[in-house]
Formats: structure tokens, C-alpha cells, sequence
């Protein structure tokens, strides 16, 4: 991977990424500096010029001379445009300039730090595929999570790694926006439709408030999908971090009354994470495991299959018949 870049005060602002594949993981530091910041349009594949500046090469670990920096100008491997799928940062990021990610379609997960504190106008314009965020913690610093997921609209699922080394991964469910013409007032209201809106609001200082949070559980029942609705509740459940008794009660009822569909969708999804939880604390019924069975029977899950079967025989058993003369 190549990065053109230049120096900011004391750090690093990467302009442009250069490579093979869709996942970029931006270096902690180059030529001892660290990376603090991307760029406007570093992602975009509409920059209207090449930016100039001096290039990094990750695998070489050394500056390329003025005479090797020029092919990267005119060259077309720039890694931009539907070409990012997956982004990681550094710790030291603070800042991603305007329309960093400026049509970016396929963007799909995004890595950072609680050090990212400021994000430019429109950076996000155009993406619309984002599915998981994983912020890290780091002592002291309150990130942007907040308004980054006020940019982003849809269904997220965002991990939150502690400083201490403890999880919790949370669902954000979809929201969207109307603009609704009141006549007689002759103004134009906002209308906010989905539970996604309200969930994007349990914040105080930027800090994510876990009881507003869990507290939210029954809207989300009411107006999200069965499938929403249940992985929200799993995976509170599977990472208890700041969950309280009253909280994690209400979750595992709604889990126990749906492990039928729950099985199904794990199934599908692939998740033995999750599979083996729902056994390691209790949550399958016969039912529910049977249904689970048939799902990977029918999907040809040939691993899936034999790990639920062995379940099955675990913990629903078939009695032995006993015969009296």
C-alpha cells in the first residue's frame, strides 16, 4: 500500500491510498510522524487533481524519490471510489476533511479510534452500504460516534471496544427522514420515521447512555423487523457490557419467545458465535433447535448441521423406551 501524504503542523494528513484490494489500514505513524488526519476527497474517486506531496510505501518502509512519485499521479490503481470497502485508522486520527468519502458505494465497515473527534462536511455523501463501525476507546477522548451516526441513515451494528479490554455491540436500527407541507401554517415539518432516530439520541457529552439505550428495547419491537428486533437483543445479551438485570430480563424474555425464528437466523447468517451462546446460556428450546436444524439441513450448512445436531442430542435427548412385561 502507498500514501501520498504531507506534513500538518507536527503529524501526518493522508491525501490519496494506492494499492491492490478494497481494505486500507492507515499506519500509525510515517517517518516517525504520527497519522492525524485524511484529507478532503481522500477516498473519492471525483478529486479533480492528483495531490502533491510526499509518498509512503508501507512495504518498503521508506519514502520513494521524486522520480518513482510520478507514475502515482498518472497511474490508475488509486484506492477510491467503489474500489473502499473497509477502513481502519490509526489512534492518533483526529480528523477526516470534506467528502473524504464522497460516493463511496461500497463502503462497508469503518475502524477508528475515540481520538477522531472532527469529521468535514459531506464526508459521508454517498454512502449507502455501511454496515458495522468498531471504535476503540481511548482514555480520555469523547469521539464523534454521535454524529457519525446522524450521517448514516441506515441499519448499523457498531462495536465499542474499552479501554480495559471489555465489548458491547449495539444495533442502530435505519431511520429516515419526510418533509411533510403543513398548509395552514404554510411551513414545512420534518417527519422522523423508524426507531433508528431515537436510538441515535442516547448520548450526553458524546458519551453513549446505555440505560436510554436499553430503555428504547420496546419501540424497537414495535416498529423494527422480528429479525431487527432479535439481534438487537442477542447481542446485548452475548456482550452484557453496562447491562442491567431489569434490562437484560426484558431482553431474554423477547429472545426465549422468538428462538424459533432466532435459530432460522443465525442459521443464515452463518454466526456460530452466536449458535453456541444461545446453548452455553440457556435459550434453546426444542423447538427453536429444531427449526435451526432444518434451516442448515435445508442451506446444505454441512458444519452448522453437525454442530446443532450434537446440541440437539445434548440437551433434548431422546428418552429410552422402556418395556414391562
Amino acid at each position: 500500500m502507498r500514501f501520498v501524504y504531507r506534513v500538518k503542523n507536527e503529524g501526518v494528513e493522508i491525501l490519496r491510498c494506492f494499492g491492490a484490494g478494497c481494505e486500507v489500514h492507515i499506519p500509525e505513524t510515517i517517518d516517525g510522524r504520527p497519522v492525524v488526519a485524511l484529507g478532503p476527497y481522500a477516498f473519492s474517486a471525483h478529486m479533480r487533481e492528483m495531490p502533491e506531496g510526499l509518498i509512503f510505501d508501507d512495504g518498503m518502509g521508506e519514502n520513494m524519490s521524486g522520480e518513482e512519485r510520478q507514475p502515482l499521479q498518472t497511474g490508475g490503481d488509486a484506492l477510491c471510489g467503489d474500489r473502499l470497502e473497509a477502513l481502519y485508522l490509526p489512534a492518533a486520527m483526529e480528523s477526516i476533511g470534506r467528502y473524504a468519502f464522497y460516493n463511496c458505494f461500497s463502503f462497508r465497515h469503518f475502524s477508528f479510534y475515540t481520538s477522531l473527534r472532527d469529521i468535514g462536511t459531506g464526508a459521508y455523501t454517498g454512502v449507502r452500504r455501511m454496515k458495522t463501525l468498531s471504535v476503540t476507546e481511548v482514555p480520555g477522548a469523547r469521539s464523534c460516534l454521535k454524529e457519525m451516526l446522524a450521517e448514516l441513515s441506515m441499519e448499523l451494528e457498531v462495536e465499542l471496544i474499552c479501554a480495559d479490554g471489555s465489548r458491547a455491540r449495539l444495533v442502530f436500527p435505519e431511520f429516515y427522514e419526510e418533509a411533510v407541507e403543513n398548509t395552514p401554517a404554510r411551513i414545512v415539518e420534518t417527519h422522523y420515521h423508524g426507531s433508528g432516530g431515537d436510538y441515535r439520541q442516547c448520548f450526553y457529552n458524546r458519551e453513549l447512555q446505555f440505560a436510554e439505550y436499553d430503555r428504547l428495547f420496546p419501540r424497537a419491537v414495535a416498529e423494527e423487523s422480528q429479525e431487527d428486533a432479535l439481534q438487537l437483543a442477542a447481542l446485548r445479551l452475548c456482550w452484557p457490557y453496562k447491562l442491567a438485570k431489569e434490562a437484560a430480563d426484558r431482553y431474554g424474555a423477547y429472545l426465549r419467545e422468538h428462538m424459533s425464528c432466532a435459530g432460522k437466523v443465525y442459521v443464515e447468517r452463518q454466526d456460530m458465535h452466536m449458535l453456541r451462546f444461545f446453548g452455553q446460556a440457556g435459550y434453546w428450546d426444542q423447538e427453536g433447535l429444531d427449526a435451526a436444524v432444518d434451516a442448515a439441513a435445508g442451506n446444505k450448512e454441512t458444519e452448522i448441521l453437525g454442530f446443532l445436531m450434537d446440541e440437539r442430542r445434548r440437551l433434548f435427548p431422546k428418552k429410552k423406551k422402556v418395556f414391562e412385561l
